[in-house]
């Protein structure tokens, strides 16, 4: 705890060691294996909701080590020359004060990948060259140009925390700060910071120089986004139907068949036996409503799309569960993905083809078996000034 009263308490009664860290206990042990293991892999990422902890735990990473670190915000040095002369010597130089060192690289998410920027693919090459052990912090670390960080990196996903907990950790500052806050009131703003420690501390510390009854209005219930892995925790752990389990899905900023993309690559992680059929079965009606959506543009069944995805599958649960289970992205989307490259480079031969032999690109397609035969030869390939990825895929298929 920083002894200083113009210090934010989110900053004062920031935890100084892992085993401060309260409510992630296998985040904090596959931290220390990390740290064990350093340099088997350069780069841990950190990842989750804002307010759960992904900063603090770095700074208890450096704290539990006695380690210097040096943080950088990634949307302060968005290029590449900024990073590699800035993160470049600090990876590999010693610490001033004979410590050790943690490189921590804060809200990755505003690296851009763009070419002509190349922060990300400079930040990559320059994990592999760190002397020191490197923590990454975003929010979203499923954004496809992060693909590459994710197989450099062990990548390690923070739940929200439970309001139970959060709730114990404003008791200890009200008691620290000799702070008379009512248990309602405190109860109140544990649960409507929806897992994030940050807001719930800052609420506390205005709580203190205002009304209560004023500072719950002023509070209300948080406009906050939340993760697809708490939605889907909530749906695999709580038995219940109540009303948050009807507006789970409310809050993920995702597309209904992304999410449906979701449930369906999990539900044999989460159910077993005859509710993992039952928790099918409720996935099957949805499609069904699903497919209706987009024959009759009835959007009005998406309701019960959201529905049966939710408190739907939820209910096959005779009780509730706990423990942390870490959730999968769904593998169809690569392979949706994959289908779609091999379609665009079918379609850009057939194309080219069409172009030339004076049919449709249609006629084409419909005949690629036939059109496959005729590309065969060198001389025919280079009128058609197929490219490589083009040629390759004619020799594969």
């Amino acid at each position: 705890m920083i002894n200083n009263e113009n210090v934010p308490w989110c900053e004062k009664y920031r935890v100084r060691g892992l085993g401060d860290v309260k409510g992630q206990d296998l985040v904090v042990d596959k931290v220390r294996f990390f740290l064990k293991s350093f340099p088997k892999k350069k780069a841990i990422v950190l990842h989750g909701p804002p307010g759960v902890g992904k900063t603090s735990l770095a700074y208890a990473v450096a704290g539990e080590m006695g380690a210097e670190i040096l943080e950088l915000n990634a949307s302060d040095f968005r290029n590449k020359d900024k990073i590699g002369g800035i993160v470049g010597p600090a990876s590999r130089q010693a610490s001033l004060f004979g410590k050790g060192k943690i490189i921590l690289i804060d809200e990755v998410d505003g690296i851009s990948a763009m070419k002509d920027r190349g922060g990300l693919v400079t930040l990559l090459g320059l994990l592999e060259k760190s002397a020191f052990p490197v923590i990454v912090t975003a929010n979203d670390i499923w954004n496809k140009k992060f693909s590459l960080l994710r197989k450099k990196a062990e990548v390690v996903g923070l739940k929200e925390v439970d309001y139970k907990t959060i709730l114990k950790i404003l008791m200890d500052v009200c008691e620290s700060e000799d702070c008379v806050v009512s248990g309602e009131v405190l109860r109140g703003i544990a649960i409507r910071a929806r897992g994030d420690i940050r807001a719930a501390l800052n609420d506390l510390e205005v709580l203190s120089k205002m009304d209560s009854e004023a500072l719950m209005k002023e509070v209300g219930n948080r406009d906050k986004e939340r993760s697809i892995f708490g939605a889907l925790q909530k749906v695999f752990q709580e038995s219940g139907i109540n009303e948050e389990m009807l507006r789970v899905y409310d809050d993920v900023n995702m597309p209904i068949d992304d999410l449906f993309l979701w449930v369906e690559e999990n539900l044999p992680v989460a159910y077993k036996g005859e509710e993992l059929c039952l928790a099918l079965d409720r996935l099957a009606l949805a499609d069904v409503y699903r497919g209706r959506i987009r024959r009759q543009r009835h959007y009005r069944f998406m309701v019960y799309e959201y529905f049966l995805l939710g408190a739907g599958i939820a209910s096959v649960k005779k009780c509730n569960r706990s423990g942390w289970v870490q959730y999968k992205k769904p593998s169809r989307i690569l392979k949706i993905w994959l289908q779609n490259q091999r379609a665009a480079k079918k379609k850009s031969i057939c194309e080219k083809y069409a172009k030339v032999a004076h049919i449709s690109v249609k006629g084409a397609m419909k005949d690629f078996l036939l059109l496959r035969m005729i590309l065969q030869g060198e001389g025919v390939r280079r009128e058609l000034e197929l490219l490589g990825d083009e040629v390759a895929y004619l020799d594969k298929v």
